[in-house]
C-alpha cells in the first residue's frame, strides 16, 4: 500500500530543480507554445497570415516555368550531384546501396568488415540498368565503376572460380575492390565538398566568384563528443576566418565570402540540460569567433540544427545582440528552419530583437535538413505531436510566410533564402520587386542547383546574388553531412530530384503550394502516423516529455515543487496487521536531508498469509476471460500514464533516477502494460501456471516491476510481487 502524508520538515528537492529561463518575452512564449501546435492548426494559421498576392501569380508562375525549362534544356551541363540524385533515387536498392557503402566506407576502421558489408551490396545492386541512363559523364563514370566491382563480387560469390583465381581475389581482391570503390565515394564526396582544406576551397571558388556568385564556407563537423573535439573544431573555425577574411580583401559582409558555424561542434554538451554550462563555456568561444569577423568585416553565420536546440541558441543569440564589443557589426547571421513549426515565431523574435538591440542581422531561411531524425525521433520520445510538418507542401507554405516577414523587415534583417526550388525563387523575387526590395539574396548548396542559379546571377538575367554554402573537409568528416544531403535531395519529393525529371510535368513541378495547402485544409500525411499511434491498432505508444520545451519544463518543476511536501509510505498489501510492524525510513540517495518516506517489511506471516490468499484466488484469476485481463491491464496502463509525474518524481527522489531516466522508467512501464494486454488478446489460448513469484532489481523499480508482474497477469496467474 502507498499512502500520502505531511512530510515533518520540507526538505529541498535539489535534485529536480530545473534550471529554467527567467521570465520570457511574450515572443518567445509563443515559439515555445507552437512547438505544441498540431499540424491542422498549424497550417490554418499559416494560411491565414501568408498575403498570397493573387495578381502576381501569372507573374510568378511565367517565371518559375522559364527557369525550370531552362534548367531541363541545360541537363547535360547539370552538376553531378543533381544528376546522381536523378539516377540513383533512394528508392532504388542502388539508392540504398550507395548510402550503405558511404557508411561503410567512410566509418568503418575494419577493412575485413567493410570488405564483407561491400560484396554483399555490390552484387546486389542492378547496375547495368542505369549505363547511359544519364548525360552526367560524373554519374556514367561512377556506375562502370560500381558495375565492374559488383561483376567482380557477384562472380566470386555466386558462381565461384577455380581455385587459383579465388586464391588471387583472396590476396588481393577484397582490397583492390574496398580501393575501387573508396574511389567512386571520393568521386561522390568531392561534388558535395568545395575543398578539404579552406585554402583549396577559396581557390575552388575564384570562378564561380567571378561569375558574380558568393560564398559560405563551412567547415564540416558537428556534433563534439569531446573537448577535444571541440577544441579542433574550434581552431578549424578561427583558421577559416583568418583565411576567409584575407580572402575577402575588404570587400564586406554582403559582397565578400562569409562562414557558418555549428555550435554543436564547439561544444560537447550543446544541449538544454546544460543550458548554464554552454552560456558560460560556449558563449565566450561564440564572440571571440564573432570578434575575429568583425576585424575581417566578414558575416558569421550561426546554423540551425535539431529543433530541441533552438531555444538555448536564441539565448546564446540574445546575449550577443546586446554585448557591447559586438556593437554595430552587422554581420550576425542566424539560420531559421522553414519546417518547423516554430518558424514563423522565431523571425517575429528576431526582428524584435533586432530592434530592441539597435542591431542589423543576417537571416537565412532554410527549409530543413534534419526532418527524417525529427520524425522519429518525437516518435522514439512518445511526443504528443511532430515539431516539423510531414507534408512538403506545407514546408513551403511556411517558408512562403516566412519570407514575407523577412521582406517587411529589411530595415533590421539582412535576408538570405536558401531554396533551390524554382517556384519558391520566383515568388520571393516577384514579391520583393512588388514591394521594392532590393537588399536580400539567395543561397545554394555548393554542387546542387547551379544550372537553376546560372539564370539567377548577373546584369544578363535576373541580377539577384546568390551565395554558395560551401562545404569544406576531408572525407573522414564528410560522413554526416553526406548522408543529411542524400536523404533530404534524394527524396521522391525533392525539387532537385524532381526538376531533372521529364516524366514530373512543369505545371506540376510549380504547383501554387498556398493553393494545395488550402485544399489539403492542413490535415497531416496518412503514411506518418502520430508517436502515440506508432504501433498501429495494436496497441498505443507510451506518452513522453520534451524536456527541450519551456513550458513543459515549467509545468515538471511545478509539479515536483509540491511533491516534496509528500512522503510515502510503503508496506505489505495483504498483511495481517502491518501497524504492528516496524518501519524503516528511505532518503534520497542524491539528498540525504530529503525523506522520501518508510517503508514497512513484510514478516514471515505476512509471506504465509499473501501465500494463502494467492492459492485461493488462482483459479478465480485463472478462469477469468483473456479480454477481462486484458482490459484490467489497459486500464493500469493508462491511470499510471495519468500519474507520469507522481512517479517521475518518485523514480528522481528515491532512485536517484535523471530526468530522461524516470520519465523512460514510467514509460516502459505503461508499454508493458500495454503490450501483455494485447498479446492475451490475439493469443487468448495461454495457459497459466497458478502462483508466480516476481522479484525486481532496484535500477528498474517500476518499469521491470511492472513488466514482470503485468506479463503473469495477463497469462492467468495470480501473482507474489516482491519490489525492489
Amino acid at each position: 500500500m502507498i499512502a500520502t502524508h505531511s512530510p515533518d520538515s520540507s526538505a529541498p528537492f535539489s535534485a529536480l530543480q530545473a534550471e529554467l529561463l527567467p521570465s520570457q518575452s511574450t515572443l518567445r512564449t509563443a515559439i515555445t507554445a507552437a512547438y505544441r501546435r498540431g499540424e491542422t492548426e498549424a497550417v490554418q494559421w499559416l494560411l491565414s497570415q501568408i498575403n498570397p498576392h493573387t495578381s502576381l501569380q501569372q507573374n510568378v508562375a511565367k517565371l518559375a516555368h522559364k527557369l525550370v525549362s531552362s534548367v531541363r534544356t541545360q541537363r547535360t551541363r547539370a552538376s553531378g550531384v543533381d544528376a546522381l540524385m536523378h539516377e540513383f533515387s533512394l528508392s532504388s536498392e542502388e539508392g540504398v546501396a550507395l548510402m550503405c557503402l558511404a557508411e561503410a566506407l567512410l566509418r568503418i576502421p575494419d577493412h575485413q568488415t567493410a570488405d564483407r558489408l561491400i560484396a554483399d551490396k555490390i552484387s546486389k545492386g542492378d547496375w547495368a540498368k542505369h549505363l547511359g541512363e544519364s548525360p552526367s559523364l560524373f554519374v556514367n563514370a561512377a556506375t562502370w565503376g560500381l558495375l565492374i566491382t559488383g561483376k567482380l563480387v557477384s562472380t566470386n560469390s555466386e558462381t565461384g572460380l577455380g581455385s587459383a583465381l579465388t586464391r588471387l581475389i583472396a590476396k588481393g581482391g577484397e582490397p583492390l575492390i574496398r580501393k575501387g570503390v573508396d574511389l567512386a565515394m571520393r568521386m561522390l564526396g568531392n561534388q558535395f565538398v568545395t575543398g578539404q582544406t579552406i585554402e583549396e576551397a577559396l581557390k575552388n571558388s575564384q570562378d564561380n566568384e567571378k561569375r558574380g556568385y558568393r560564398y559560405s564556407y563551412d567547415m564540416l563537423g558537428e556534433a563534439a563528443l569531446t573537448a577535444k573535439d571541440a577544441a579542433y573544431y574550434y581552431q578549424a573555425y578561427e583558421t577559416a576566418i583568418h583565411a576567409i577574411g584575407k580572402a575577402s580583401a575588404g570587400r564586406g559582409i554582403k559582397n565578400g565570402p562569409g562562414i557558418s558555424v555549428k555550435l554543436s561542434a564547439l561544444h560537447p554538451r550543446y544541449s538544454r540540460a546544460q543550458r548554464a554550462r554552454t552560456l558560460d563555456e560556449l558563449l565566450p568561444l561564440l564572440k571571440k569567433l564573432l570578434l575575429l569577423a568583425k576585424q575581417y568585416n566578414i558575416g558569421l553565420n550561426i546554423d540551425a540544427e535539431e529543433t530541441d536546440r533552438l531555444e538555448l541558441s536564441l539565448d546564446l543569440m540574445e546575449a550577443l545582440a546586446f554585448d557591447p564589443d559586438l556593437k554595430g557589426f552587422e554581420g550576425i547571421g542566424f539560420v531559421v528552419q522553414g519546417y518547423q513549426k516554430r518558424c514563423p515565431f522565431v523571425i517575429d523574435y528576431l526582428v524584435d530583437l533586432a530592434r530592441r538591440s539597435g542591431s542589423k542581422f543576417m537571416i537565412r531561411l532554410v527549409k530543413g535538413a534534419y526532418w527524417d531524425a525529427e520524425i522519429k525521433r518525437a516518435q522514439v520520445d512518445g511526443l504528443s505531436g511532430y515539431p516539423v510538418y510531414t507534408r512538403k507542401v506545407y514546408t513551403d507554405l511556411s517558408y512562403l510566410t516566412c519570407a514575407q516577414k523577412l521582406l517587411a523587415a529589411t530595415d533590421v534583417i539582412y535576408p538570405q533564402f536558401a531554396t533551390h526550388n524554382a517556384l519558391t525563387l520566383s515568388t520571393i523575387y516577384t514579391w520583393a520587386q512588388q514591394a521594392g526590395v532590393t537588399d536580400y539574396e539567395f543561397q545554394c548548396l555548393h554542387g546542387m542547383g547551379e544550372t537553376l542559379y546560372d539564370q539567377v546571377v548577373g546584369k544578363d538575367n535576373l541580377d539577384k546574388p546568390c551565395r554558395i554554402y560551401a562545404p569544406v573537409g576531408s572525407h573522414q568528416t564528410l560522413l554526416a553531412y553526406l548522408v543529411r544531403r542524400l536523404l533530404e535531395n534524394g527524396a521522391n519529393s525533392s525539387f532537385v530530384n524532381q526538376i531533372v525529371d521529364e516524366n514530373v510535368s512543369i505545371d506540376t513541378l510549380i504547383a501554387d503550394p498556398i493553393a494545395i495547402s488550402r485544399e489539403l485544409g492542413g490535415q497531416p500525411h496518412k503514411g506518418i502516423a502520430l508517436p502515440r499511434d506508432l504501433f498501429g491498432k495494436e496497441r498505443k505508444n507510451s506518452a513522453g516529455l520534451d524536456f527541450s520545451n519551456e513550458i513543459t519544463l515549467q509545468e515538471v518543476s511545478a509539479h515536483f515543487e509540491q511533491s516534496v511536501h509528500q512522503t510515502q509510505i510503503a508496506g505489505p498489501l495483504l498483511a495481517v496487521d502491518s501497524s504492528a510492524s516496524s518501519s524503516r525510513p528511505i532518503f534520497n540517495p542524491a539528498n540525504l536531508k530529503d525523506k522520501v518516506g518508510s517503508v514497512i517489511e513484510a514478516n514471515s506471516t505476512d509471506v504465509q498469509h499473501a501465500l494463502h490468499a494467492a492459492h485461493a484466488y488462482a483459479l478465480d484469476w485463472q478462469t477469468t476471460a483473456p479480454s477481462v485481463r486484458a482490459a484490467a491491464l489497459h486500464r493500469a496502463a493508462d491511470l499510471l500514464e495519468q500519474q507520469t509525474l507522481d512517479f517521475m518524481a518518485l523514480a528522481i527522489r528515491e532512485a536517484g533516477k535523471s530526468l530522461p531516466n524516470a520519465v523512460a522508467e514510467v514509460r516502459e512501464a505503461v508499454d508493458f502494460l500495454r503490450y501483455y494486454a494485447a498479446q492475451v488478446e490475439s493469443q487468448p489460448q495461454t495457459q497459466a501456471l497458478g502462483p508466480v513469484v516476481c522479484i525486481s532489481p532496484w535500477n528498474f523499480p517500476l518499469a521491470i516491476f511492472i513488466g514482470e508482474v503485468s506479463a503473469a497477469l495477463a497469462a492467468g496467474n495470480v501473482v507474489l510481487a516482491k519490489p525492489a
